[in-house]
């Protein structure tokens, strides 16, 4: 099999190129990769690329039992759809409980002060438990509204 990879390399030759790196290119920041990694994180789960191909409408309206219609931010009887607001929100505890669990992890750092130590650790179990129960309380409400 490796002789059928080999054959196009004995008539082609790879030409001797000396690239260099431009002067203005740098390294970037590890924070900024971080943020990025965030914010790409947080755009992918709230379901942007969904909203740009379907479009839907940022809250929907609900007639209760008077004829009323007030605004809610929860599709129900579609499992595969969502509002704009629905996403958002789920997408920010999501990021909440993920920061929460790197704040968590920047408590072990040896140089940091008690106070501060303490202040992390309160922050990050906030954050984490937070989040965690929020979206609990978010996919009960949610199934029961299916079911």
């Amino acid at each position: 099999m490796e002789t059928l990879y080999c054959v196009p390399f004995l008539v082609l030759e790879c030409p001797n190129l000396k690239l260099k790196k431009p002067p203005w290119l740098h390294m970037a920041l590890a924070l900024t990769v971080y943020a990025l990694v965030v914010v790409s994180c947080f755009l992918i789960t709230r379901g942007i690329i969904c909203d740009i191909i379907a479009e839907p409408p940022n809250f929907g309206p609900m007639t209760d039992e008077h004829v009323y219609q007030r605004p809610v931010a929860f599709l129900a009887y579609r499992v595969n759809g969502q509002y704009i607001m629905e996403g958002l929100a789920s997408s920010f505890l999501f990021t909440m409980g993920g920061l929460g669990f790197i704040i968590l992890d920047r408590f072990n750092v040896s140089n940091i002060p008690k106070h501060n130590r303490f202040f992390l650790l309160f922050i990050g179990f906030i954050c984490v438990l937070l989040s965690f129960f929020v979206l609990l309380l978010w996919f009960g409400f949610v199934l029961f509204c299916f079911f």
